[in-house]
């Protein structure tokens, strides 16, 4: 479970499908070699060791896909993540641009979360202006984030230890947000969170 701006809640719907394709296609990185080289531009998740990142997406997969998981702390490290994760998906959409025989219709499967939202000005799937996607994927993260605190961690830690507590309380961020840490798996216990994830996923993906 997932604390997020409307409640307690899990991803559902066309919601859930466009983050568990976004969550496989990193994973594809990952057993392709690529995650560890794969700058994201989310500095919280690229200083991340590679056991780290598999255990931050499985942390997230799990919190948000699966409602026997206890609601998940929130910390840098898995909004973080969450952030990661989106910003995949709006590379895979330029991707889904340049390339029209692209197999995967990821800008479809916005349009339909964005509907389920009841948005308002919802882009066309044949719409190319990037500029327009990276605005409709924002809105995504908007329903689960509640803002992005994970970016800001100079603002917080850069301080001596009584200026960076008061900072804290009173943005109302947690004692251990920025501090807390991803588990670093081995190689194996990470090949093993891979195929745990991708069996998640594919129960998203395929009843659809």
């Amino acid at each position: 479970m997932w604390r997020t701006d409307s409640g307690e809640r899990i991803l559902k719907g066309a919601e859930a499908i466009v983050f568990a394709e976004a969550l496989s296609g990193l994973l594809d990185e990952a057993v392709s070699g690529t995650l560890d080289d794969y700058d994201l531009g989310i500095r919280c998740f690229d200083d991340l060791t590679f056991g780290q990142r598999i255990s931050a997406l499985a942390t997230i997969g799990n919190g948000l896909l699966r409602e026997d998981v206890p609601l998940v702390d929130l910390t840098a490290v898995v909004e973080g993540a969450i952030a990661a994760v989106f910003q995949h998906l709006k590379y895979e959409i330029i991707y889904e641009i340049d390339e029209p025989e692209c197999p995967r219709p990821w800008r479809k499967w916005v349009v339909a979360a964005r509907k389920e939202e009841q948005a308002d000005d919802i882009p066309a799937p044949t719409c190319i202006d990037t500029e327009e996607w990276d605005f409709q994927v924002e809105r995504l993260i908007d329903c689960i984030l509640w803002d992005r605190d994970y970016e800001d961690d100079h603002i917080y830690m850069d301080h001596p230890p009584e200026k960076t507590q008061w900072l804290k309380d009173m943005a109302r961020i947690p004692d251990n947000y920025y501090t807390a840490i991803a588990d670093d798996l081995t190689d194996e216990e990470a090949q093993a969170q891979i195929k745990e994830l991708r069996k998640l996923c594919d129960s998203i993906i395929k009843p659809y």
